[in-house]
């Protein structure tokens, strides 16, 4: 296994091979964009072993048009350039820094196993198409800055498993697992299904848009909150909410469905007046 990294002393095109101090990267090879801003162009490129983009090279990579279609065992990425869309297959996206703004890092119509963010100051996104397969892992630890945004029409596998302690997700296609320590979790998907949500920390604004189930809430801290919900109903099949946590769901709507009586293990649920709630 070889490794060659860009210059950019000709062109910006990937497959040039005076843009590299060692040739253009082959399918062992480890490409590292580490320094300089010469921006790289979006193509279709043969796949490598691994990407390093680090937090010296301030350029772009690919565009909203044509992203850089590329597949690599690993990616990690430390850019803070204007951008970089990436398309491919990724076993580990692992993710230390990013530039700011709202398309500091986009995955169009791609698959990856484990995306790891670290850390960042702008938005990543999961684009419309992408998929996370069987066993696949989304950790957003340590990133108070960063926004993930997880498109709708993205497909996630009933085995995916989300843990955030920190940032901001958008998630607009229902992952089927989530942990939440902290951080805010924006749910704005318009149908499927969540199947565990389990909070013991932050904040989840639970903002359904169209009917939706989460089968099992388990609320130990943090705030559950559904007051700007617009669903006509979503659904809460078993819930237990614990001394440190709070349900708000006074969106005068009162559109929310538990099928069994809430277990009230302590904490506190704020519902519209006029509106009886079963208590196990």
């Amino acid at each position: 296994m070889a490794s060659t990294t860009w210059t950019g002393d000709t062109d910006s095109d990937w497959g040039t091979a005076g843009n590299w101090s060692d040739g253009v990267p082959g399918a062992s090879d480890t490409a590292f964009i580490v320094s300089g801003n010469v921006d790289i162009a979006g193509a279709t490129e043969t796949g490598i072993t691994r990407i390093v983009v680090g937090p010296q090279y301030t350029g772009s990579i690919g565009s909203s048009t044509t992203a850089l279609d590329i597949d690599a065992t690993d990616l990690d990425y430390s850019g803070e350039g204007g951008g970089a869309y990436f398309k491919g297959t990724y076993t580990t996206v692992t993710v230390q820094e990013t530039g700011t703004g709202t398309a500091a890092l986009t995955f169009d119509d791609s698959t990856i196993t484990t995306l790891r963010i670290q850390g960042g100051k702008g938005t990543i996104t999961l684009d419309a198409g992408c998929t996370i397969p069987s066993s696949g892992v989304i950790d957003q630890i340590g990133a108070d800055n960063v926004t993930l945004v997880i498109e709708n029409t993205s497909t996630i596998h009933s085995t995916t498993v989300l843990t955030m302690d920190s940032g901001i997700v958008e998630m607009y296609e229902a992952v089927p697992n989530i942990i939440v320590y902290g951080g805010e979790l924006r749910t704005l998907v318009d149908g499927g299904t969540v199947t565990l949500l389990e909070q013991y920390g932050g904040k989840v604004r639970w903002r359904p848009t169209a009917s939706c189930t989460l089968t099992t809430l388990t609320l130990f801290t943090g705030l559950f909150d559904s007051r700007d919900s617009t669903a006509p109903t979503f659904t809460i099949t078993n819930t237990t909410v614990h001394q440190n946590g709070l349900i708000d769901e006074r969106s005068g709507l009162q559109n929310a469905v538990y099928t069994n009586p809430l277990a009230m293990e302590g904490g506190e649920v704020r519902y519209d007046a006029g509106r009886a709630i079963t208590i196990a």
